[in-house]
Parts: C-alpha cells; sequence; structure tokens
C-alpha cells in the first residue's frame, strides 16, 4: 500500500472512483467528489500534514500549506487525473525565460529520469558481464539485454513527444506518431548507405534527411510546433469533425515539416551544443573536471542541472559514453563526504541522524538534495568542503578521461555504468573526491554558536518553538489598498479559523499588489491569484487575491514579478482586475496571512479603509 500523503488523502476521499476531478490551488486539495457522504473527514484531517477540510462551493477542500504541491504529485501519481488542470495553467510571461526554460526541461525530463537510471544500471551490469566473462558478446543473453537496456536511448525521441506534449498541451499520441514516424525503418530505408544529410523529394520540394534515433531536441522543437498547429486547428474546424481531421491535417502536416526543417534544425544545435561541451572536456580534462566537480552542487541548488542533462543525454545516445557523468558524480561523493565529516564533528544526535540518512541517499540513490540543503545550505562549510572534495578529485577524473556508458546518478549502486578501462580511475576518484570532503570539514568543523541543535539545547522542542524569531517587531505596510478587517470576518473558514496562519483580511478598492516589506518571491502560482513572500528576516506571508479564484485560470491576474525575484517594500507586485473577479461570481475578500507567525501576537494595527503601504499588522 502506498503510504505517501496524496495516496492516503486519495483512499481516505473514496478512492479515484469517487473523484470526478481534483485540481490544487495555493494551499489546498480540491475535490469535486461523486459522493460527499464516502470520505472519511475525520481521519483525514488526523493526517500528519493536513491542516484543516472545507467544504466550499460543492467543492471538498483538502487544506495542506506550502507542501500542496508535491501531495498533489503524490495523488495524481499512476492515476488518469490530469497534473495540469486550471490551476497550473497560466501566463508563462508571468516568469522569467531562464525559469521558464529550466522548468520546461524538468518537465520533459523527470519522468524518464528513472527509466534512464534503471536502463542505465542494467547496461553498465551488462557491460560488468562482459568485462568479468560472464557474458559473451556473441550470445543471444547479451543481445537481449542489450536492447532491453538501450531501448530507451534508441526511442528517446518517441519518449520525449509524449512528455512534451503532457508540457506544452497537445494530443500525446498524435506527438508519438509524429516522431515515430521518424524512427520507422522505411524513413531511415530512404537515406540509403548516404546517411544524414541525404536529400529527397517530398511533393517536388527537396528536405534533408537525418538520423532521428537517439537524438533529443528535435522532438522538443517538433512537438512545441505541433502545439501551436493542434490549437489553430481546433479554433477553425468545427469541433464534430474534430477527431479524425485534426491528427489527419497535423501528420500530414507535421511529419513533413520535422523532417525538412525543424527536425534537421534540432539535430544540429543538438551536435553543436554536444560538441562544444566535449571540445571543452577535451581541451583539458584536469581543469573542465575540477570546474565541474566542484560546481555542480551550485547548479542543483539553482536548478540549472537542468540545462546540462540533455548534453549529457544526449553524448551517451549518440556516441555511446560520456564525460561528463563522472563529473557529477564527483560532486556527489565530494557532498558525500562532507556529510560524512559532519557526522563526524556534529554533537547533535539529531543532525547525526539526518546526515547519515542523508549519506545513504547519496551512496544507494546518487540523490544529493537532502545533504545539500539539509547540511551544506544550513552550516555553509559543508559547502566549501564538497567544493574542495569534488574539485580535486573531479581534476583526477577528467586527467585520467574517465568514462560513463549509461547516464546514470553518481552512487555506489551505479557503479556498473563506468565498467570499462577507465572503471579503475572511476572507483579511485570516488575515493578521493569522498576522502578529502571528509578531511576538509573536520578540519573546518561546526561552529556550535551556528548550529541550530546546540543553540537550542539538544532535543529541546519547547525551547525551539519558543525562542524568539527574528522577525518579532515587525510592522508590515498594507499591500491592496482596500478595507481592512479581522481575518475571521473571512467568508472562507480556511482563513477564518486562522488555519494557515494568522493576518488580516482587506476588501480591496484598487486591482494592485504592493510588497508588504523588503524580501524574496518565494512562491507565484501560475495563476496569478496568490503569492508567497519572504522577508529578510524570514517572516513569510501569503497573498491571497479573492476566493476560488483559481477558477478563474489566471485570466483577471497580471504578475509583474517572478517567482524568485527579489522586491523592495512598495514594488508593484502583481494587478488583477477587481470587476472580472466580481462579474465571473467570485469574493474579492484578499486574506493576507503570515504563515510562520504561530506562537507571534499578530495585531491588527487598524481597520477600516486604508491605503496601500500604510502600516496595518505588526509581529510581536
Amino acid at each position: 500500500m502506498d503510504t505517501t500523503l496524496g495516496k492516503q488523502i486519495l483512499e481516505l476521499v473514496g478512492g479515484a472512483g469517487n473523484v470526478n476531478n481534483v485540481a490544487r490551488c495555493a494551499t489546498r486539495l480540491r475535490f469535486n467528489l461523486k459522493d460527499e457522504a464516502k470520505a472519511n473527514t475525520d481521519a483525514i484531517e488526523a493526517l500528519d500534514g493536513v491542516m484543516s477540510v472545507v467544504r466550499n462551493g460543492g467543492q471538498y477542500q483538502v487544506v495542506i500549506g506550502g507542501a500542496v504541491e508535491r501531495v498533489y504529485g503524490e495523488l495524481v501519481a499512476g492515476t488518469d487525473f490530469s497534473k495540469d488542470g486550471p490551476e497550473t495553467a497560466g501566463d508563462p510571461g508571468s516568469r522569467g525565460p531562464v525559469a521558464l526554460f529550466m522548468e520546461t526541461v524538468s518537465a520533459l525530463f523527470t519522468p524518464l529520469l528513472p527509466l534512464l537510471a534503471g536502463s542505465g544500471l542494467l547496461r553498465g551490469l551488462v557491460l560488468l558481464s562482459t568485462q568479468v566473462g560472464i557474458l559473451s558478446t556473441t550470445g543471444s543473453t547479451y543481445a537481449v539485454l542489450t536492447c532491453a537496456s538501450t531501448a530507451v536511448f534508441y526511442f528517446l525521441p518517441v519518449l520525449l513527444a509524449y512528455t512534451a506534449a503532457k508540457k506544452f498541451g497537445c494530443s500525446p499520441y498524435v506527438s508519438v506518431a509524429i516522431m515515430g514516424s521518424l524512427i520507422m525503418p522505411d524513413f531511415v530505408a530512404l537515406m540509403g548507405d548516404a546517411g544524414n544529410g541525404t536529400v529527397v523529394q517530398f511533393m517536388g520540394v527537396p528536405i534533408v534527411l537525418m538520423t532521428y534515433s537517439s537524438t533529443v531536441i528535435p522532438a522538443i522543437l517538433s512537438i512545441w510546433v505541433f502545439s501551436k498547429l493542434e490549437r489553430l486547428l481546433k479554433r477553425v474546424i468545427p469541433e464534430t469533425v474534430q477527431l479524425c481531421f485534426v491528427p489527419l491535417i497535423s501528420l500530414f502536416i507535421m511529419v513533413p515539416v520535422t523532417a525538412g526543417i525543424v527536425g534537421p534544425l534540432g539535430v544540429y544545435l543538438g551536435q553543436g551544443i554536444a560538441a562544444a561541451v566535449n571540445a571543452l572536456i577535451g581541451f583539458n580534462g584536469w581543469i573542465a573536471g575540477a570546474v565541474v566537480g566542484s560546481c555542480w552542487n551550485i547548479l542543483v541548488i539553482f536548478g540549472i542541472h537542468w540545462a546540462v542533462n540533455p548534453v549529457m543525454i544526449q553524448n551517451v545516445s549518440t556516441l555511446g559514453f560520456d564525460y561528463i557523468v563522472p563529473f557529477t558524480a564527483a560532486t556527489n561523493f565530494g557532498m558525500a563526504g562532507a556529510t560524512f565529516g559532519v557526522f563526524l564533528r556534529t554533537k547533535s544526535q539529531k543532525m547525526k541522524q539526518f546526515s547519515m540518512s542523508a549519506l545513504l541517499s547519496i551512496f544507494f540513490a546518487g540523490i544529493t538534495e537532502p545533504a545539500i540543503y539539509g547540511v551544506g545550505v544550513k552550516y555553509k562549510k559543508p559547502l566549501v568542503a564538497a567544493f574542495v572534495g569534488g574539485a580535486i578529485g573531479g581534476a583526477f577524473m577528467g586527467g585520467m578521461g574517465v568514462k560513463a556508458y549509461a547516464f546514470v546518478f553518481g552512487g555506489l549502486t551505479t557503479i556498473p555504468a563506468f565498467a570499462g578501462p577507465t572503471l579503475a580511475w572511476y572507483v579511485i576518484g570516488l575515493a578521493i573526491c569522498f576522502v578529502v570532503s571528509a578531511v576538509v570539514m573536520c578540519v573546518l568543523g561546526i561552529e556550535e554558536d551556528v548550529a541550530e541543535e546546540q543553540r537550542l539545547g539538544e532535543g529541546d522542542v519547547l525551547s525551539a518553538a519558543a525562542a524568539t524569531p527574528a522577525f518579532a517587531g515587525k510592522e508590515l505596510v498594507l499591500p491592496v489598498s482596500g478595507e481592512v478587517k479581522d481575518l475571521a470576518e473571512c467568508s472562507d473558514d480556511m482563513f477564518a479559523k486562522r488555519v494557515m496562519g494568522d493576518g488580516a483580511l482587506v476588501v480591496p478598492s484598487e486591482g494592485k499588489v504592493f510588497a508588504p516589506f523588503d524580501g524574496e518571491v518565494t512562491m507565484l502560482f501560475k495563476t496569478g491569484h496568490a503569492i508567497g513572500l519572504t522577508s529578510g528576516d524570514g517572516l513569510e506571508v501569503l497573498i491571497h487575491v479573492g476566493l476560488d479564484t483559481v477558477d478563474l485560470g489566471g485570466v483577471p491576474f497580471h504578475a509583474h514579478v517572478a517567482q524568485g525575484d527579489r522586491v523592495k517594500e512598495g514594488d508593484l507586485l502583481m494587478e488583477f482586475d477587481i470587476d472580472k473577479i466580481k462579474a465571473a461570481g467570485k469574493s474579492i475578500e484578499t486574506p493576507v496571512v503570515l504563515t510562520n507567525a504561530q506562537g507571534c501576537d499578530v495585531e491588527l494595527v487598524k481597520v477600516g479603509p486604508l491605503a496601500a503601504r500604510a502600516p496595518f499588522l505588526r509581529v510581536n
């Protein structure tokens, strides 16, 4: 039985069969149930991670808070429920181009990572078996296992067509057919012995043929173009005949367009990127290994590593090996060594337990995020130790020309993916990363006056809760002009009962939202109806414009900032159309909630009509 919170909630609302649809907003899961009587509300509210259950507007709403996106992902996994309902749709222009690019790459490759990792490990085991003489490369067993472990790379454009269709909002099945047609034997046969660059005629128009198996970028570009075409066709073709004519026209246009224009462009672009990275590595492997081995954690922290993963996958798919994967493994083991150093130096039993758990996560799954965020970012010095160990071990691997023969996450279980002439150098490189980082961490030590466990007293949960937060005494300015009321007057019980936290209610008189303090935009919902901010001293604020306005799909909202932006007090964050919200039958009541001020005294400075940027709330 799946014990994730999302699956537990799904079971307790009566199972998937009792759910017409489910979506999420900034704070809660929103169910339309066939029979609410089947939902076990008491059991749901008793779950760790659930704040409350609210019935509102015909919906059965489970209040989660900041973890709602993760829980929603757990809930819809393996079901037919859409992961991209109206709550996740929105104007991509509200995000910066870099954030949008990273989000897109992540959405395309994340569903494939388990398959890529599993196939890579199987490929490594097959290669290792041939190295030690267990398998013969001429035997049928070897052939079958080779097919099983490399199929993901051969059919990568088809798999990416599916994930791209999910991301770009077009038919996944037509998308698969478009890319599938380009790796069919009959298409490949058109190239004959000439291979890439063969020119053939399509209805009198010359097109350049390329090999598309194992490619990455052509599928992404092609399905993005198809998504635009499909939307256009659905606007101009009567709904009664769309079933047949949209796929017909799509295939007729997209297959030759992909083969003649989009596909070759993608192939050349992918080859160019891979060639540039490989040339850099080939110029000086020692330097390349030191740079990537030391800095990869920084890329992970900011999510930029997603931009490099396709290059590694492309190399493995086309060349059969890759030089960058070993460097990422060097970073992993540098972080592992630093985490082990923290385990040795810390006096906190809680941190010892956590650091060991994070260490095992790296060893057995190649997952570094727990160590990076829970140890590295927390204490800072482990990041320095990991930087040093990753640089030295990465430089060694680069200088010795270590290769990976599959795309995997660097851990002990994935060592077989490096089976080949450089396997020994890889293992030695990992040992260097781990030992150097651990030694550096032990030398640097942990400053006990900075460690949270030591400041608060070992295991003293009550002392931690009672500690005075840095934002105590902080005064906030009103983010929205309008009438300020006690939060208890909100029409939404979840806010009125202060389930998410204390704060105030504003009935806006002007459709503009301003920053109530200097800080960072830590959450911006794609529909623009809700925004979360964190001040420099750690105060978290949620501004939820209107009630149930997530249902409006972002139409009345326009964001002027992107998630991750730094803002100053009084900066314009977003605009919204009050009349459109009212016309849609939604309340314009706007809760302003302090989500992490539990235990503090939240005081309304003034109620009644107030202009934006006037003092209205104080945290004591």
